[in-house]
């Protein structure tokens, strides 16, 4: 079962009937399905917000008659998106989402328990944002292309959320793993929010650790899996830089994700320069936002002073396009 049926599947009927009536085009363009208490449900494709009417088509702008969720089924859905246990993933929950076991990271808003100076628990959920995970595969064969020639590479992939970083990973894992450039190395994603590997095809030759906070991943992952290749998602403070740091020291090469803003502000990121400040990766993959643009950075070759102030950068495209319409 694909990432969207099975959120349509745990769909209280009024909702399941409407999104069961799109077609697959229309289903398979879908990003993210925002749905909030008695307001109208936003379904987003390509950063683009449309709204369903009557007639359970999409719109550009929601009316009177747009589809809305009331309470009793916005309690259906998010006990099912919990598993029937608010308890199990109220560890998440805390850090404001849920993932489901198909990998998808599901983001909640509500109100926050404190406890002893700690978020303790989170009630009153008011908004649930579903986030599609899928898979593009060989979507990252002509970045490896470019830059995985002679050695294999540690690199940095950078963009806003939703450009594409999980999805490009995921696919880095899976040829790494399998053989690209006729080499099968040894690699291990460090998947925290379970977000990665969940329900996909990431190599014939790549261990998982699943839920393992990234800083212990990486630590256990060099110190008993001896990997050539770690993968992780989203490097976001200093622990964990300080983690990919001790790793290098064991011959680990990385593919590691970072947020950033625009893209011609990413060396004003402090985790951007802390990493390529440990003088070991190779490149900055930088993905551009909402569109199938990307740019390499050959930090190698790069004086970073000067990219900042080089406004005529190169831009190639992905070998993925939703080519969706209203």
């Amino acid at each position: 079962m694909d990432n969207i049926s099975y959120f349509i599947s745990l769909m209280p009927v009024n909702l399941k009937t409407v999104f069961e009536s799109f077609d697959n085009r229309t289903k398979n363009c879908i990003n993210e399905i925002r749905i909030r208490r008695n307001k109208p449900v936003t379904i987003l494709i390509d950063n683009q917000p449309y709204f369903i009417d009557i007639n359970n088509k999409l719109t550009y702008n929601p009316d009177s008659h747009s589809l809305t969720v009331d309470d009793d089924d916005f309690n259906c859905l998010t006990d099912r998106l919990c598993n029937h246990s608010y308890h199990t993933n109220m560890h998440t929950m805390i850090e404001g989402y849920i993932t489901t076991k198909q990998g998808c990271r599901v983001g909640i808003a509500g109100s926050c328990v404190y406890s002893e100076g700690r978020i303790s628990s989170v009630k009153d959920i008011t908004s649930i944002n579903i986030r599609i995970a899928k898979e593009f595969k060989d979507c990252s064969r002509n970045i490896l292309s470019e830059i995985y020639k002679n050695s294999l590479p540690s690199f940095i992939v950078c963009g806003i959320p939703a450009s594409g970083k999980t999805t490009f990973l995921r696919d880095v894992s899976r040829l790494v793993s399998s053989g690209f450039n006729g080499k099968y190395r040894k690699t291990v994603i460090v998947d925290e929010r379970k977000e990665i590997s969940g329900g996909f095809d990431v190599g014939i030759n790549t261990d998982v650790l699943s839920g393992y906070e990234k800083a212990k991943g990486i630590e256990i992952a060099t110190r008993t899996l001896s990997p050539e290749f770690i993968v992780c998602d989203e490097i976001g403070n200093m622990n964990e830089v300080s983690t990919v740091k001790y790793a290098f020291s064991t011959g680990v090469k990385f593919a590691v994700s970072v947020h950033t803003g625009r893209h011609e502000r990413i060396f004003d990121n402090l985790i951007i320069n802390s990493l390529i400040e440990t003088n070991e990766f190779d490149y900055i993959v930088n993905l551009i936002s909402y569109t199938n643009e990307y740019e390499v950075i050959n930090l190698r070759e790069v004086k970073i002073e000067n990219y900042r102030n080089d406004n005529d950068h190169h831009f190639f495209f992905f070998p993925w396009n939703n080519g969706f319409n209203v």
